[in-house]
């Protein structure tokens, strides 16, 4: 990953026009010393991560115009964690979002050492294998964090991808119900095919195969698909995912290309769609076979066994007391058995707006 100091190009939506990856690299540099400015010694690095930082941002086309469409994702590496000046950093973050037209959002500042010590998970997997280090040293993630292989990512992390984008689902039904407003205008559509991207990835990530290119995902997940009609793995779905994949993959580069609402038939479609994916996976991951999505809610395994320790036991209960309730299991445990039933994937939930709100309401705070 090269410094934006050093000169090297970098293309921020590698689709997208030498116009628009200019008009980025303008406004990032911009901030970055901004940032820079605000810091002073106490900043190490300041990385971009998300689509934009692996060269694969969204782009919108007006007119003959390209304008960014996704956040822009800021990880802030310290050496001090207590001594941000953060009026000063929310300050800038207002400005750009004002002179770009998208959310800026910073992460939790994180130490060198913290880098050191991350665990392998989907997150910061992706985040090492494309970055953009706008400040700083340029391998000041690689060079400090763990190895961590994108095929080797335990299956744990295709379910909990499935439960986060199943949630945003949830929310996204919740909205076209009349259960709440929308926090943005594209909030529905967007969570509809981050859904659908989710289904390949997670099964990508089932089979050992994941990659954080998305183009590289899609000739796995291609090739994945093929075996499955030849026989060699065979799949227990009755739709194409590879074509929900791949329209997926291009609202996710070209969001205007697809500019309708999907109705509330559709995400309840997706949502049967979510569950086939979601028990393949599971079933993968602990070894069992489950006849349909009652069976999986009624499950009381443990999905997460290392959030269950007897040692995380008081951290668990003081995070569960905070929703109101006795249990010494990590809140997360009981969101994956839910999720299946609030997707309508079991029998209808009477009090589905209120239990439906819970749902996010914890998964917010654990997600």
């Amino acid at each position: 990953m090269s410094n934006i100091t050093d000169g090297a190009p970098f293309l921020y939506a590698r689709h997208a026009s030498a116009g628009f990856n200019a008009r980025m690299e303008s406004w990032l540099s911009g901030m970055s010393g901004a940032v820079r400015q605000a810091m002073g010694a106490n900043l190490v690095a300041l990385v971009l991560g998300g689509g934009y930082g692996r060269g694969e941002g969204g782009v919108l086309r007006a007119g003959a115009e390209e304008r960014p469409y996704n956040d822009l994702d800021f990880v802030l590496i310290v050496r001090r964690k207590g001594s941000l000046p953060w009026p000063e950093l929310n300050a800038i973050k207002h400005q750009y979002e004002k002179l770009i037209g998208i959310d800026v959002d910073y992460s939790r500042p994180l130490t060198v050492d913290d880098v050191r010590n991350w665990p392998p998970t989907l997150m910061w997997s992706d985040l090492l294998h494309g970055h953009r280090v706008l400040d700083g040293p340029s391998d000041i993630l690689t060079a400090n964090a763990p190895a961590m292989p994108s095929e080797r990512l335990a299956p744990i992390e295709a379910t909990r991808l499935l439960l986060n984008r199943g949630a945003g689902l949830l929310w996204a039904q919740r909205i076209l119900r009349g259960c709440e407003p929308a926090p943005d205008p594209d909030f529905i559509r967007r969570n509809y095919y981050k859904c659908a991207l989710a289904l390949g990835d997670a099964m990508l990530i089932s089979h050992g195969r994941f990659a954080t290119p998305y183009t590289a995902r899609n000739q796995r997940l291609a090739q994945l698909l093929e075996e499955a009609l030849r026989g060699d793995s065979p799949l227990p779905f009755a739709f194409d995912l590879q074509a929900l994949y791949d329209d997926a993959l291009k609202f996710k580069f070209w969001p205007g290309e697809f500019p309708s609402t999907p109705s509330s038939t559709e995400l309840d479609e997706l949502a049967r769609r979510w569950g086939d994916v979601f028990l393949y996976v599971e079933g993968r991951r602990a070894h069992r076979a489950w006849r349909g999505a009652r069976e999986y809610a009624d499950s009381n395994g443990l999905r997460e066994p290392e959030q269950n320790a007897i040692r995380q036991w008081p951290r668990n209960l003081v995070k569960n007391r905070r929703f109101g309730l006795w249990s010494l299991r990590y809140p997360r445990e009981g969101l994956y058995r839910e999720l299946p039933i609030l997707l309508g994937l079991c029998e209808a939930v009477p009090d589905w707006p209120d239990r439906s709100a819970r749902f996010l309401t914890i998964w917010k705070q654990v997600n």
